[in-house]
């Protein structure tokens, strides 16, 4: 049907609009009367409210009248102060020349949309290509927001800015809180999935549907071409998932797939343009990403419920199978999770096989990997046992080898361990693949257990010898607080009582965002994380009151408490047990707690029970590992000594198993869950200890090492065997980033993952699988076949350590004799010293490019409270022309070094020229 011209129709008129107009002729033609009477022609149609108030002050009364009769019933009707304005769609020759006489002008007020619309914008006229649009004055007349348009700096309406407002109000932009100029193709189709915003558009006059589709494809191209499609074909609130199953669908070949790209083609209409349909799809893609991606659970929700929806159309289009390379459909998502378990299977078979590695980080660059992050990262664990599976390992030479290995290496691998023996709750195959691993794994750690126990046995016999200054837990207090009460140096003391190696490791990593952790035994050598041996039997009774004691003896809370009293621990030194420790109501710290931690008591001590209460009633939902907030008050406590300055030591008094479908030993002559004190012969699993440092009865104890055997009724753990992960009490020493004078011997601790935690080669992995041919991977050292005998030494066929690039060693000397170094040495407003940028250098060339901040700065001699500074400065140097040789990550707290980018910008031997 031909629509009338706009000028014979009478319109819809909105009370902004009419306000606007009413305002304007009253101020352009005053006749004396300040209560008139306007007959405006519109439609008669009034659902809003029937009185306006004008600029003046007036008050309008809006009266719609269908006939001639009704114009002159209300002219001659008794009114107030009021300025009454009569709407009718009759025609001004159809009312008697009675009526006209009667009326503001003599005359029916017509509205002339561009007059109202430029006027409400601020302008004098409208471009030539908005008066084009025809629709469009009717429009911005009917959709004019309550507080109007916004008015313009400049005199001319223009096309684009016109329909640019229009669109923002009949998308409901502001609803969202975005404005005109945040419309894109990532709102448009955001609109789409709301509900009724599609069935709105829909109510729209049709001539102002076709020219705002018209002018949005316009201004979006393909995707927004694509959405009016499926909008015209009675489909446009099924963009979004529809989009994601474009996506899939488009992106292979498969007969599959084209005989279901067929019937998604009807949802188009006639459409028939693959570039649009690739175009809108990847456009849906990146939308639905970023809701799953928001920060906003409700706006998560919409993306899930869009996957879900997606889902369903691949059923009704059978076309599921032909999705599994999708990038975001949960349908893909479940096919990589079956090939990670697939490649984890197969690794454990052949270690050496680079698709794991593919495979796992293919299932992480899927969109749904950040929602599904606790599965993605158990994969990532069992990815991990499967290499250090495939590498070989030597049993302990020592107690303190096999401490320091349990700190640098095996607490990793029990990490691990504990995030895969959490499983997977869906995936069949990939809960065989968990269970293969964890039991490969648990049996290797089960060896090196064994083989501790030998050691831990001879030691604890003959009494601590050649051990290359392994700590004890007596001597925490001598060896590490005491130099520290010395020097005037408040601390923090935090017993996590019952902290493993597994726990200090992720404990370690939150911490590092905000404080700098340190070996207080480094000396004068470099800093590494310093692992304690527990007093035997590993009970809280004995190695807890053996650390507060500063000496080898049993005792209880009280006993601990005295100590203190008697001033052991320096004078005014305080401690903190559970119960005294926790605020009441509206306080998270004691009062008494809070007091002395911001006071000057040399040392306050603070035993927090949060992981050995679990061992005993274990934890609530299935989550692995323990995070900062999971330990009791612990981040409160840290935040409260870094307030006061005070130097952060944070330890344990045994570490502890988990139990992980063990076997329970009858023995009548149990002490607890992992020791007996009878007089029997250690059976298998068990080590009898004897010696000074067994504080029993006769010196001597029965303790399980095996940490799948138990002598008592199950718990969710252990302690009080000789397990490593039990005997091994981490320490973790910390210091404020800004601490100049750090104490003496305490240095930087340079974290050092195990080898086998992360690839050695950069993994590809592919785009679209369907479409293309797997890139070829590099492949890392070959380890240790699976199966290989524990403690054997990989043969001939092992692949050596990358050495580093040729010339490394000579690569410092020929960088600081450029012509370029010294020109951008010269540069900086900080002179640094030459010597010291060479330590750096040097430093970061042995590490392979890779430092923390901390470290790096304690390499070259430079105060840690400068260490944040001096990396900018050689940054200033070495990224000639902002070519990033020298970056920092990791919040600042990580110092990078592109060694092949330094040769070629200072242009040494091995870059390019």
């Amino acid at each position: 049907m031909t629509q009338a011209p706009a000028a014979a129709q009478a319109l819809r008129i909105n009370p902004v609009a009419l306000r606007q107009k009413v305002a304007q002729q009253l101020e352009r033609h005053r006749n004396g009367d300040a209560y008139p009477v306007l007959v405006v022609r519109a439609e008669t149609a009034w659902p809003h409210d029937p009185t306006l108030l004008l600029p003046d002050g007036r008050t309008v009364r809006v009266v719609p009248c269908v006939s001639p009769l009704a114009v002159w019933e209300h002219l001659v009707a008794e009114r107030g102060d009021e300025v009454l304005v009569l709407l009718t769609d009759v025609p001004e020759s159809v009312l008697h020349h009675g009526v006209r006489s009667r009326i503001f002008r003599q005359r029916v007020i017509t509205v002339e949309p561009w007059d109202l619309v430029v006027d409400a914008f601020g302008a004098q006229v409208p471009d030539s290509a908005l008066e084009r649009e025809s629709w469009a004055g009717v429009a911005l007349l009917d959709a004019m927001p309550p507080a109007g348009w916004p008015k313009l700096t400049t005199s001319v309406l223009t096309r684009d800015v016109a329909l640019r407002h229009l669109a923002a109000v009949r998308l409901g932009l502001d609803h969202r809180g975005e404005a005109p100029d945040d419309l894109d193709v990532t709102t448009l189709l955001r609109w789409s999935a709301e509900p009724g915003a599609v069935e709105a558009y829909g109510l729209l006059r049709e001539a102002e549907r076709d020219g705002l589709g018209r002018w949005l494809v316009e201004q979006f191209g393909r995707p927004a071409k694509a959405l009016f499609a499926l909008i015209a074909a009675g489909h446009g609130a099924e963009a979004l998932p529809l989009g994601l199953v474009c996506d899939a669908l488009w992106s292979t070949d498969s007969a599959d797939a084209v005989r279901a790209q067929g019937r998604v083609d009807q949802y188009f209409g006639n459409l028939n343009d693959d570039a649009t349909v690739r175009g809108f799809a990847a456009a849906a893609v990146q939308v639905v990403s970023a809701l799953l991606s928001a920060p906003v659970p409700e706006v998560q929700r919409q993306g899930h419920a869009v996957l879900d929806r997606a889902e369903q159309l691949l059923i009704q289009f059978n076309a599921v199978s032909s999705a599994g390379h999708s990038p975001i459909l949960r349908t893909g998502f479940t096919r990589r999770i079956a090939a990670a378990a697939q490649a984890l299977l197969a690794g454990l078979r052949d270690p050496a096989e680079p698709a794991l590695d593919q495979a796992v980080e293919h299932l992480a660059g899927h969109r749904l990997a950040d929602a599904e992050a606790e599965r993605v990262r158990r994969i990532r664990m069992a990815q991990r046992l499967v290499r250090w599976l495939g590498t070989a390992v030597a049993a302990p030479e020592s107690v303190a080898d096999g401490v320091d290995r349990q700190i640098a290496e095996w607490g990793w691998v029990d990490l691990a361990l504990n995030h895969v023996w959490a499983g997977e709750e869906a995936h069949p195959e990939l809960q065989h693949a968990f269970r293969e691993i964890h039991e490969r794994a648990q049996q290797r750690r089960r060896d090196l257990d064994g083989a501790f126990a030998g050691r831990l046995a001879a030691w604890a016999t003959a009494g601590p010898g050649n051990d290359g200054g392994l700590l004890t837990v007596e001597n925490l207090l001598p060896r590490v607080i005491d130099p520290l009460i010395r020097a005037d140096r408040p601390v923090l003391l935090v017993v996590l009582d019952g902290m493993s190696a597994a726990v200090a490791v992720q404990l370690a990593d939150q911490l590092s965002p905000h404080w700098v952790e340190y070996d207080p035994l480094a000396g004068s050598g470099a800093g590494r994380r310093r692992g304690i041996v527990a007093a035997l039997p590993t009970l809280t009774a004995v190695s807890r009151t053996s650390l507060f004691a500063g000496a080898l003896r049993s005792g209880k809370q009280e006993h601990e408490a005295r100590l203190f009293a008697d001033g052991r621990w320096g004078r005014d030194s305080r401690i903190f047990h559970k119960g005294p420790a926790r605020g009441g109501a509206g306080e998270v710290l004691a009062g008494g707690l809070a007091e002395a931690v911001s006071g000057s008591a040399p040392v306050v001590a603070v035993v927090i029970n949060t992981v050995d209460d679990s061992l005993a009633y274990g934890r609530e939902g299935n989550e692995a590992g323990w995070q900062l907030d999971d330990l009791g008050f612990l981040r409160s406590l840290l935040d409260q000594a870094r307030s006061s300055g005070r130097a952060v030591v944070i330890t344990s008094d045994h570490g502890h198993v988990l139990e992980r479908g063990g076997e329970h030993v009858k023995a009548l002559d149990a002490a607890s869950a992992r020791h007996r004190t009878g007089p029997g012969p250690a059976a298998y699993g068990e080590i009898e200890l004897t010696g000074p440092r067994v504080v029993a009865d006769g010196n001597r104890i029965i303790a399980l090492w095996d940490p799948l055997l138990r002598y008592r009724p199950s718990k969710a753990g252990y302690h009080g065997g000789a397990s490593l992960a039990e005997v091994t009490i981490p320490l973790l020493a910390y210091l404020l980033p800004n601490v100049t004078e750090p104490p003496v011997g305490w240095a930087p601790v340079e974290e050092r993952r195990p080898d086998w935690w992360e690839p050695t080669t950069a993994v590809p992995v592919p785009v679209a699988p369907a479409r293309q041919t797997p890139v070829p991977k590099a492949r890392r050292k070959a380890p240790a076949a699976a199966g290989e005998a524990l403690f054997d030494v990989p043969d001939s066929t092992t692949a050596p350590a990358a050495a580093p690039a040729a010339g490394d060693g000579d690569l410092v000397d020929a960088l600081l004799a450029t012509e370029l170094f010294e020109a951008q040495h010269g540069l900086t407003p900080r002179r640094l010293e030459v010597k010291k940028i060479q330590a750096a250098l040097r430093a970061l060339v042995d590490a392979k490019g890779v430092l923390p901040v901390a470290v790096l700065a304690q390499r070259a001699g430079e105060v840690p409270a400068r260490a944040t500074g001096f990396a900018t400065t050689l940054q200033r140097i070495f990224n000639v022309d902002n070519y990033p040789v020298l970056s920092l990550t990791d919040n600042n707290r990580t110092v990078r070094l592109d060694i092949t980018l330094l040769r070629e910008q200072f242009r040494l031997p091995g870059g390019s020229s």
